[in-house]
């Protein structure tokens, strides 16, 4: 009978011993599983560091373009207006005369939404809608077809530049066709082809029917003789600016102030002479995006340097206790990064930027200290005095831009650390892999290899534990019969 455990055929604490030499083994790993976490501690630290590298380049492009470019736009009532990047500061005289609209129609009121409208029976008939700017819309309709609901289905599957559906009034039931487009390139017209009683319902021309307050076609009106009725007139939208007058097709205009989009929100007011009168639209700069601009750059510039200082931290190893022949091992409050290379030149080429001077050679405002940023000797951080940056804001914002912009070959300083960042982390595409990214990726295939060391080695334990397993279970047995052979001797002596 074999030995099932560990112990029970010596008497001796075999499985204590088995665990004891197992746990030796499992030392030889240590090598390769803290070289392993070296490699992890560093792929962290540089994924943190690229984060906050990114954040920061976000502040810097906003120092780039957007800070010194961003306008204060008054508030107007007859419209409303942004500005982009390509806009200017200066002020304008707009008057709005017409809001551009969208044309609409409706049928007269039938009795029933379900009751088939046409009279030509085992055909099609066809119902074409066109647009002043040529847009044309065909929709073919079975004998089953012609009901105001079913016309209306018809033309909204199209998915078509007009929209229609069917109303309940106190009159009956209506069909409403509207254009999706404003202005007079979107007035409709109607033709009903194969169907002369639908084409007595829905035939329109010359922009439907006008009614009076009586609800009677207007005479001599040019749509007298079409049969829908006119909810809403195709017009464009009118206004005048500086003097100049424009005519266009919608109510958001882009193209007539640069950099300037106009939402027009109602028609201008009249004078007591029935003349419309004008608003100002007042672009201003707002130097308040400046301050905020360089606020959150400052705040950046220092999560990055203490992640920088956090990474490259040394911490003196600890040697007491040690005989001369052992070996410190590096101090485990030491930074990933302590000593890197590339993580110094990151430093350096970042500190070298920052210490610079830009802009105009004669300018007041030419360097960081300048506006009141100083960066600490020690830390490296940042700090800010708010009043002295309020105060050449103030004085000559323009200078500020050219130093953070560049002006003619002269490089700024949101130019030049843009071009750092770029090269450490990369530009986003294929074209430019940072030097980060390079690291990494080093670091990964080297913790890879340290892995494969690894499995490697504890197949080696595994296989090493096991024939101690064996070897223990072979001295039980031995161990079994000996003492089985020794009761055995015991028994028969006792019986001399």
């Amino acid at each position: 009978m074999g030995i099932s455990s560990l112990g029970i055929g010596s008497g001796l604490d075999t499985a204590t011993m088995l665990e004891k030499l197992k746990a030796s083994e499992q030392t030889r790993l240590n090598p390769y599983t803290n070289l392993k976490k070296s490699y992890s501690a560093k792929i962290s630290a540089w994924g943190q560091i690229s984060s906050l590298l990114s954040s920061l380049q976000k502040s810097v492009k906003s120092l780039g373009s957007d800070a010194f470019n961003t306008l204060s736009v008054s508030s107007n009532k007859a419209f409303t207006a942004t500005a982009d990047s390509g806009a200017l500061a200066d002020s304008h005289e707009i008057t709005v005369q017409q809001m551009a609209a969208a044309h609409k129609l409706k049928t007269q009121a039938q009795e029933n939404a379900d009751s088939a409208l046409g009279d030509q029976k085992g055909g099609t008939r066809t119902v074409t809608i066109k647009q002043h700017d040529g847009s044309e819309m065909k929709v073919e309709l079975k004998d089953d077809e012609t009901s105001l609901n079913q016309i209306a289905k018809a033309i909204n599957k199209k998915n078509g530049d007009v929209n229609a559906s069917v109303q309940r009034t106190n009159d009956g039931y209506q069909l409403v066709l509207s254009s999706k487009k404003t202005g007079t390139d979107g007035e409709m017209s109607v033709k009903v082809d194969g169907d002369d009683a639908l084409g007595n319902i829905l035939n329109t021309s010359a922009g439907g029917q006008h009614l009076d307050t009586d609800g009677k076609p207007i005479a001599g009106d040019a749509g007298v003789n079409d049969k829908m009725i006119s909810v809403a007139d195709a017009q464009d939208a009118k206004l005048r600016v500086d003097g100049s007058d424009y005519t266009r097709s919608g109510n958001h205009i882009t193209d007539i102030l640069d950099g300037i989009t106009l939402k027009l929100n109602t028609v201008s007011e009249k004078d007591n002479n029935g003349d419309f009168k004008s608003e100002q639209l007042t672009l201003t700069p707002n130097n308040s995006a400046i301050k905020e601009g360089l606020k959150e750059f400052v705040s950046q510039y220092n999560a990055l340097v203490k992640q920088m200082s956090a990474a490259s931290k040394y911490v003196q190893n600890d040697t007491s206790g040690l005989d001369k022949e052992s070996v410190a091992t590096m101090n485990s409050k030491s930074g990933a990064l302590m000593g890197d290379s590339t993580l110094r030149s990151l430093v350096g080429e970042i500190r070298s930027a920052l210490n610079g001077v830009y802009g105009d050679a004669d300018a007041d405002y030419g360097s960081l200290a300048n506006l009141g940023i100083k960066i600490d000797a020690a830390t490296g951080e940042m700090t800010l005095d708010e009043d002295k940056l309020d105060k050449a804001i103030a004085d000559d914002p323009k200078q500020i831009a050219n130093m953070f912009i560049g002006r003619g070959d002269s490089e700024g300083l949101a130019t030049r650390l843009k071009s750092i960042i770029t090269n450490y982390i990369g530009d986003g595409k294929d074209s430019q892999v940072g030097l980060i990214n390079a690291a990494t990726d080093s670091l990964d295939s080297q913790s890879k290899l340290a892995q494969q060391q690894i499995d490697k080695m504890q197949k080696q334990i595994d296989a090493q534990i096991e024939r101690y397993r064996i070897q223990f279970q072979s001295l039980d047995s031995v161990m079994s019969k000996m003492n089985s052979m020794s009761s055995a001797l015991n028994s028969l002596l006792a019986t001399l």
